[in-house]
């Protein structure tokens, strides 16, 4: 067996490897829906259309046959120089230290164990189609062929991946409604816990954790843990932790289609609902505003008469389709003597001065609806107060960092929709007047047909904000934008985190405020502090 055969087995399983764990990541990421995939296909199409090394193992490919049938050297050092190629992209990876990879559950290691028994069967059947020699050498041909193997496993391998999720949904579908209705007959055998719901299309989770610290100080209290907002959390907090040794439960509950709120709410029996807000966030999913308000409407649904439903004022609804009687509003409106500062801020509210060390004044409508819930529970505005004192930023909410050469970062990569990013650069324009102010921003998936109107609004407010504004993004994001107005802010488009992680630094000093917005932000975020 050539040396140049051997080279390129090797680099082709590390190419594999590293490709397969990439798109079992993503699988992972996107929850293993086949609508949040395709969706990302159709914002972002990088991983056939845009993928440079996907485009030349077609051609090559291509010109094996077309070509390169009779000329079978200059086939294998093509193919050779592909994968060198792609091995030193691999090793430039680890070392800037963005090789992604899933994690380890055991869906992932089912995932790659049955990639593995497929791809070791197609080995032994070419191992099998031809004989050896006497000098037990593989004839040349035979080589050949099994160079055309390994590029056709190179580019049928996402389809291979993706046949394997789809194929094993069903049983992992069915083991998670085993546990869904267990959570479900543990839930209604409770008696003295009552259960908080909070949805929204954005601030579940600060909404969550606030309520959560002032209800802590009076009552024992217990929640889902950070993002984890789905049917199956729920279910696995309720199995878990949850029992009659709590006073309340809340519930954070996300959605991505019409019956996601619901079938939460079918686990753990809401008395009291909170929705946050509802706008454009994965409307490609929902499929129309209108559906995003059915499916968090689902929430309020599942509230008996006697329950309590806080609901922002931004939400249009009809009250007479509310079958629950108690019903309260919020908006930032209701508060007074709002003052912004770079730490905390502060506002009155029914008489009571509240300071919170929270960044802008749009958390103050979570604050508001976590009031109103520990008012109906129980506490007085004086405890309530105090415990606001003690709510800091998470990693779940926007945060000032120490960033490079003296410059500030604010962290608000955890996620991004239309409102928060807008609300995020309020801020950024109340509190730092003398600063240059930079934004980072990938933008915003999901949001389908609205993708355009939404982003136009976007760019419209960081201009108008921002003196520069790095755009992390394929094409897809800027041609939804036509124009951009650069009068006070210039505008950097710029797929690769590195070269603007490599620029930003050359941007930092002691009048600097640089907003991280959404996770892709957060990424280069990590490699600017790294790097300093």
């Amino acid at each position: 067996m050539s040396i140049i055969f051997i080279t390129i087995l090797i680099l082709f399983l590390i190419k594999l490897l590293r490709d397969s764990l990439s798109l079992m990541r993503l699988w992972q990421v996107k929850m293993y829906r086949t609508d949040r995939m395709m969706s990302h296909l159709k914002e972002d199409k990088n991983i056939f259309q845009n993928n440079l090394f996907y485009i030349s193992a077609i051609i090559i490919f291509v010109l094996y046959f077309a070509f390169l049938k009779n000329s079978l050297l200059i086939f294998q050092y093509l193919v050779l120089a592909f994968f060198v190629i792609a091995f030193l992209q691999i090793i430039n990876e680890i070392k800037k230290r963005i090789f992604n990879r899933p994690k380890p559950t055991l869906k992932i290691i089912l995932i790659f164990l049955l990639l593995a028994t497929v791809y070791s069967m197609i080995i032994f059947c070419w191992i099998s189609s031809f004989s050896i020699t006497e000098e037990a050498r593989i004839p040349i041909g035979s080589l050949a062929s099994g160079i055309e193997l390994m590029l056709f496993v190179y580019l049928v391998n996402p389809f291979v991946i993706s046949s394997i999720v789809l194929a094993i949904n069903p049983f992992f579908y069915f083991q998670k409604k085993r546990l869904i209705k267990k959570a479900g007959v543990k839930m209604r055998g409770l008696t003295k816990i009552k259960v908080i719901g909070i949805t929204g299309s954005y601030g579940k989770t600060s909404t969550k954790e606030f309520l959560y610290t002032i209800l802590s100080q009076k009552y024992k209290v217990i929640r889902t843990k950070g993002n984890n907002n789905t049917n199956i959390g729920a279910a696995y907090t309720v199995l878990n932790k949850v029992n009659d040794d709590y006073n309340y439960f809340i519930c954070e509950m996300g959605a991505y289609k019409i019956g996601d709120i619901a079938e939460i709410c079918d686990i753990v029996k809401p008395k009291i609902g909170i929705l946050t807000g509802i706008n454009e966030q994965h409307i490609d999913l929902f499929g129309s505003i209108e559906n995003t308000m059915k499916t968090k409407f689902e929430l309020i649904e599942a509230l008996s008469k006697n329950g309590l439903v806080i609901i922002n004022k931004s939400i249009k609804h009809q009250v007479s389709s509310i079958k629950v009687k108690d019903i309260k509003h919020f908006s930032l409106n209701d508060a007074n003597n709002i003052k912004v500062y770079r730490d905390y801020v502060e506002f009155d509210y029914k008489n009571h001065k509240f300071k919170t060390n929270l960044l802008g004044k749009h958390y103050i409508e979570n604050v508001l609806s976590a009031i109103i819930v520990a008012e109906y529970l129980g506490m007085n505005l004086d405890e309530i107060k105090n415990a606001i004192g003690k709510i800091k930023p998470t990693e779940f909410m926007m945060r000032k960092l120490d960033g490079l050469n003296n410059s500030i970062f604010i962290d608000d990569s955890y996620s991004a929709n239309p409102d928060g990013v807008l609300a995020a650069l309020d801020y950024l324009d109340e509190a730092y007047q003398e600063h240059q102010k930079i934004i980072v921003f990938p933008g915003i998936i999901e949001l389908g047909e609205k993708s355009k109107e939404v982003h136009r609004k976007l760019f419209k407010r960081i201009g108008e904000v921002c003196d520069i504004a790095y755009i992390i993004s394929q094409k897809s994001i800027r041609s939804k934008v036509y124009k951009v107005n650069e009068n006070n802010c210039k505008f950097v488009f710029e797929k690769d985190f590195d070269k603007v992680a490599g620029i930003l630094k050359n941007n930092l000093g002691e009048k600097t405020v640089v907003l991280f917005e959404s996770r892709g932000a957060g990424v280069v975020m990590r490699k600017v502090k790294v790097g300093k």
